[in-house]
């Protein structure tokens, strides 16, 4: 099925993208522009709110995409930070409460109707498993600005009322919007790669200062004389990797793959496959790597299951000229003549820096050292949980750990394995209701055709990647949990969650 993708619409995103990225660059460079501009565009913010409520979130989920945690533009005063996204996220939510007590005030809504769609979607027992995390917090005394920012992430799951608000969402926005802000991420990864591999030290200084105190992604020099770029919002592309990978397989012929190929559009997808997949290679994320693996083993299976041998080796095939055009990429953007390349792209010495001696790698070690004082803590409280706030010490790794306390005593309540946070903020019993809630949702998601099994892959993908890198517990995870339930809602049979 053709998706109809409005590229004058995608041009319009972009060049949005575009001036919040030189806004961003701008009020960083040159500091005392950052208030004027941020109040100028949380103003503007606001204006567009009141008037196209839609309009406001397409915004807040571009910076979801293209801003890993929300701080290209932020406002900062005594010890306070606010990011743009928090912002966003305050000024969406507020102006739907107004609009929302005012219909109903006016008999224009009916409040029943409303609370019929938290409820059966399972929102209200999600909420009351927040609202235990954040009472058991403070019934054990857990540090208050710890319990705050802790909860912050999850409580990101309220925008689900100001999207249960907008009666039609029009799928061609949503689809500039996406094909934007992914493409978007593509092309600065390209360009960041191709700046930390051509570009002189003074320039590559400013350019990862910028990144890093946005924190919009990580950049780091390995031993293999390659620059890592990862972005946490990559998970986006991750995801589509997935998702167009299990969709390729209804596209391939049975024969005469070569006019497939060459006439019916085989190379866009071959193409497009490689681009978003480039990141993914540059970010170096085991993660990823491991949760693309695994998911591609069960795709092929699934695949054998229900198509013919003929379709099977030409989806392999088409996977793996995928990964070549991915690689050439790479290989395209380190070599580029002008100016002089400083470094070199071989693919098998990152493999080898990421995969092979764990235990020395300070990443992968300092997750290893958490485990077993996760395991620990939870034996201790294994139902009920500690709440928001609750922390752990360990001994990390980490270079930045170390010259702060050279015995690498790390104390912190934001955890790498993404389920044991779960069990050990909330109890075993609220996070396999958490799980059962989602396998449900993936189910349900599945049934409903191709659109649904789109949510059902991209909530799939974000499961398994939060064994290891929490993203069920942070915006940019919540948002794709949201949207799932958002979209269900939207079918008359729709089942109800609140029993699980």
């Amino acid at each position: 099925m053709a998706l109809p993708v409005n590229w004058t619409k995608v041009r319009y995103v972009l060049e949005g993208i575009i001036i919040v990225e030189l806004l961003s660059a701008l009020t960083y460079f040159y500091p005392l522009l950052g208030p004027w501009i941020f109040i100028l565009v949380m103003a503007a913010s606001l204006y567009l709110a009141i008037v196209r409520l839609d309009w406001a979130i397409y915004v807040l989920l571009i910076d979801l995409i293209i801003d890993s945690k929300g701080y290209l533009l932020s406002y900062s005063w005594g010890g306070f930070r606010l990011s743009w996204r928090i912002g966003l996220w305050l000024i969406i939510m507020a102006v739907w409460f107004i609009k929302e007590f005012i219909a109903i005030r006016h008999h224009q809504k009916p409040l029943t109707l409303e609370w019929r769609k938290w409820k059966s979607s399972g929102v209200v027992i999600f909420l009351l498993m927040l609202a235990w995390g954040i009472i058991n917090g403070l019934i054990r005394g857990n540090n208050l600005s710890n319990l705050f920012f802790d909860a912050n992430g999850w409580l990101f799951v309220l925008i689900i009322g100001p999207l249960f608000s907008i009666k039609k969402w029009s799928s061609a926005d949503w689809l500039a919007v996406l094909t934007a802000g992914t493409g978007w991420l593509v092309a600065k990864t390209s360009l960041l790669l191709y700046s930390f591999t051509h570009l002189s030290s003074t320039w590559q200084s400013m350019i990862y200062r910028w990144v890093r105190d946005t924190q919009v992604g990580e950049i780091t020099k390995m031993s293999a004389q390659f620059y890592r770029i990862f972005f946490q919002s990559h998970i986006y592309l991750l995801i589509l990797v997935v998702i167009a990978s299990w969709f390729l397989a209804t596209k391939l012929p049975h024969d005469r793959w070569e006019k497939w190929f060459a006439k019916d559009g085989g190379y866009l997808w071959i193409i497009g496959l490689g681009l978003v997949l480039m990141p993914i290679i540059v970010g170096s994320s085991r993660t990823f790597w491991l949760a693309l693996g695994v998911l591609m083993f069960v795709m092929l299976i699934a695949i054998a299951r229900r198509y013919h041998w003929s379709i099977i080796w030409r989806w392999l095939m088409t996977m793996i000229l995928a990964g070549l055009v991915s690689l050439a990429s790479i290989f395209i953007i380190v070599n580029f003549p002008w100016p002089r390349p400083q470094l070199s792209f071989r693919p098998a010495d990152i493999i080898e820096e990421r995969l092979g001696d764990l235990e020395s790698e300070a990443g992968a070690s300092s997750r290893w050292s958490l485990l077993p004082a996760m395991l620990k803590s939870i034996v201790q409280a294994p139902l009920l949980g500690y709440g928001f706030g609750a922390t752990i010490t360990y001994i990390s790794a980490d270079p930045r750990v170390l010259a702060q306390n050279p015995q690498g005593s790390y104390t912190t309540y934001a955890f790498e394995w993404g389920w044991l946070d779960i069990i050990f903020k909330f109890g075993l019993i609220l996070a396999l209701w958490y799980l059962i809630w989602l396998i449900r949702l993936i189910g349900q998601a599945w049934r409903h055709g191709v659109v649904g099994q789109a949510w059902a892959l991209g909530l799939s993908t974000l499961a398994l990647v939060h064994v290891f890198s929490p993203y069920l517990n942070h915006p940019l995870g919540i948002i794709w949990l949201v949207g799932t339930i958002v979209w269900l809602s939207s079918h008359k049979h729709y089942e109800s969650l609140h029993s699980c």
